[in-house]
């Protein structure tokens, strides 16, 4: 179950991370795509790239996790002999 959930928590990231970027770049640039006030507009870019790295922090963190998850599936159990 938490392997499940790493793995959708990484595809939103990475998804996400692209997005805000450019959601950033257009809003920092003044373009006429965003539409927001044009005094609001370098405030919302900030505002992108700063959720943008805290979805980078994410998609580490659910990389780490999944990481973790397959080495503890993979371990052996080791068999004790009575002799």
């Amino acid at each position: 179950m938490a392997g499940g959930c790493a793995t959708f928590c990484a595809i939103m990231s990475a998804i996400a991370v692209p997005l805000l970027l450019f959601f950033g770049y257009l809003c920092s640039c003044n373009s006429i795509m965003i539409d927001i006030p044009d005094a609001n507009k370098p405030d919302a870019g900030k505002g992108c790239y700063m959720a943008a790295g805290l979805y980078a922090v994410s998609f580490v963190l659910a990389l780490r996790s999944m990481s973790a998850a397959k080495a503890a599936s993979a371990r052996e159990v080791e068999h004790q002999r009575r002799d």
